[in-house]
């Protein structure tokens, strides 16, 4: 049986990955997490994983967790700084950073198969044209610099120290679980809802990429094993502006949503270009996405159509909505 160990498994992306593991891989899930994690993502499949409470930043306790399991695979997406009030500089460098290292010095001591770190694609900084794994970085944000350091990191160990240790490079992440008032799951809970939806200009570009695909990258990444590359874009290619987000699934239930556009503030910077060059992991890991937009859209949609208490505080009020909803 093959050991996994996974850190931010209770977050939106790690949580999907989990699911993933538990239901179509064999093997023992372990789950590191923060002391006050909220499980509300895995409380239907809780008995079927090991939790450990610990910080990232504890080397003794995450060394002693690490011998105890004794992982095959690590999957670390514990992450800190990715939404706007997570703005604590010394706290995005001790879990990004500091996290990274001490996580996976401590399993250089008891050996494991594939360590797969999680990047971000706001390592890049602003470019001109489609993001490339070898592109020169430069990140204009602390979450940005602290996330490339990590990725840099873990590249040193895989050449220097020839280890099985990758980042991957997740662009605009949407779909299952995704948290509260992120653009995605905000325009489809108020269009279930029929809510009024407050969002920034409708040029806002980003490469949006459904969460099963990045579950499918991760899962390809430690098959794989790539011996000469260790960093691969998670996007799609292709780049669509919030307007077309909107658009997309205005198509899908049948009617216009209500929308303010401008209403909501845009980053202090907006780029003109945020897409993923995906040749390496197509070329290497035979790797490519199976959701355009329109169908994850639509995936998504129905998901949270059936999940809706969970972004809902009045959920019992707005039960008549996901009836007249029903047709999705």
């Amino acid at each position: 049986m093959i050991n996994y160990l996974i850190t931010g498994g209770t977050g939106f992306i790690g949580s999907n990955l989990v699911r993933r593991l538990v239901l179509y891989e064999a093997g023992n899930v372990f789950l590191i997490a923060e002391n006050n994690a909220d499980l509300w993502r895995l409380n239907d499949i809780i008995s079927e994983l090991t939790v450990f409470y610990v910080d990232l930043a504890d080397f003794k306790n995450i060394n002693s967790i690490v011998k105890s399991v004794n992982p095959d695979v690590v999957f670390h997406l514990a992450s800190y700084g990715g939404l706007p009030l997570q703005s604590e500089q010394r706290k995005i460098f001790d879990i990004n950073f500091y996290g990274t290292v001490n996580l996976l010095n401590a399993c250089k001591d008891v050996g494991f198969d594939c360590f797969i770190n999680t990047g971000s694609s706001s390592e890049y900084g602003m470019k001109d044209s489609a993001m490339h794994e070898s592109d020169v970085v430069l990140p204009i944000s602390d979450y940005g610099v602290s996330k490339a350091a990590a990725t840099q990191f873990c590249v040193k160990e895989a050449i220097f120290n020839k280890l099985p240790v990758y980042t991957l490079r997740p662009f605009s992440v949407y779909g299952d679980y995704e948290m509260q008032n992120r653009l995605i799951s905000t325009v489809l809970t108020s269009a279930l809802t029929h809510n009024q939806i407050n969002l920034s200009s409708e040029s806002c570009v980003r490469d949006f990429i459904y969460v099963q695909d990045i579950v499918d990258l991760y899962l390809k990444i430690a098959a794989v094993k790539p011996a000469r590359d260790f960093v691969f874009n998670g996007g799609t290619g292709i780049q669509s502006t919030i307007k077309d987000v909107v658009e997309v699934v205005e198509s899908l239930i049948g009617s216009s949503l209500n929308v303010s556009w401008n209403t909501s503030l845009p980053r202090p910077w907006e780029p003109k270009n945020w897409k993923a060059n995906i040749d390496l992991a197509l070329n290497v890991l035979n790797w490519q996405p199976k959701y355009s937009l329109q169908r994850g859209l639509s995936q998504s949609l129905n998901w949270f159509k059936n999940n809706l208490n969970f972004y809902v505080k009045n959920y019992e009020d707005v039960k008549s909505c996901r009836e007249k909803s029903s047709s999705l």
